[in-house]
């Protein structure tokens, strides 16, 4: 690939070296990445070669907008796709929740503002609620939501301080928001060794993100976070040219009681990632 920076041209190749990133979210869940890392060296262009070569840049990007456009797109959803997966994974998500409405509500800007208010009231009786929340499309065009949270209470105080469950509880703050709307609440939590782990409930929630790239819906933000959810930070762990050494220094980092849930090599052996959480119990 070439670049022009500052006027000057540069040819990038990929090297033989690999960019080695771990994310610590928490809850012992890590997540560890090896990319191929590029390499630059200048071209001794003449000053009519680089303006050629911008000239020819900015006719192919003219004609190739649309693919250009998606490209972003998809940029975007995949990023959009990690900060899902390391957020539900730092609260240490353990429980699904879907709130949906009978009637079709299509638009999706009703649905987000919904979704707010409920967390508002919820929040009356769970102080510190905390979710993960992405938004999907039913085939009828009805807008639900999907929330990765923690374990809930069985049993809540409602607001006249009667103790009741908490499922009809939500169901009925819910529907409360919703009103002539409708509105339907569906909980499923993780059963003693169950594989509905928060690596699992992560990537299950993730998964619509790139859906709405594959619905088309462009520059749309299809996720939310309520409460106290910190983004985990990268830590490089430095530079290596043997890959098959990285994938050994991953597992050896995670520790014996660690567990896969996730590794993955790209077919061109320019990345490898490695996805790992507490073994059970």
């Amino acid at each position: 690939m070439i670049r022009i920076i500052d006027n000057v041209a540069y040819e990038g190749k990929r090297s033989d070296s690999y960019k080695l990133m771990a994310y610590d979210c928490g809850n012992g869940h890590l997540e560890f990445s090896a990319s191929a890392m590029t390499e630059w060296r200048e071209l001794q262009w003449t000053q009519s070669q680089i303006d050629d070569h911008l000239e020819m840049i900015a006719r192919d990007a003219e004609e190739r907008a649309e693919e250009i456009a998606r490209r972003n797109a998809e940029r975007g959803a995949r990023s959009a796709k990690s900060r899902v997966r390391r957020l539900c994974k730092a609260i240490g998500a353990d429980t699904l929740l879907t709130l949906t409405y009978r009637q079709c509500v299509t638009d999706l800007a009703v649905c987000k503002r919904d979704l707010k208010e409920w967390v508002r009231r919820v929040r009356r009786v769970i102080p510190d609620f905390r979710a993960v929340a992405a938004f999907e499309r039913q085939s009828r065009g009805a807008w639900h939501v999907h929330l990765a949270t923690i374990r809930l209470p069985a049993a809540l105080q409602n607001r006249q301080g009667v103790r009741v469950k908490s499922f009809p509880l939500l169901l009925s703050i819910w529907r409360s928001v919703t009103g002539d709307k409708g509105g339907s609440f569906n909980a499923k939590s993780r059963k003693r060794n169950s594989q509905r782990s928060p690596g699992r409930i992560a990537s299950y929630l993730s998964k619509y993100i790139m859906k709405a790239f594959v619905d088309g819906e462009k520059w749309v933000n299809r996720w939310t976070r309520f409460g106290d959810c910190e983004m985990p930070q990268s830590i490089d762990l430095g530079i290596t040219t043997n890959l098959t050494q990285a994938i050994v220094d991953f597992y050896g980092l995670a520790g014996d009681s660690a567990q896969v849930v996730n590794a993955a090599v790209s077919r061109w052996r320019d990345w490898v990632s490695c996805f790992f959480e507490p073994s059970p119990a």
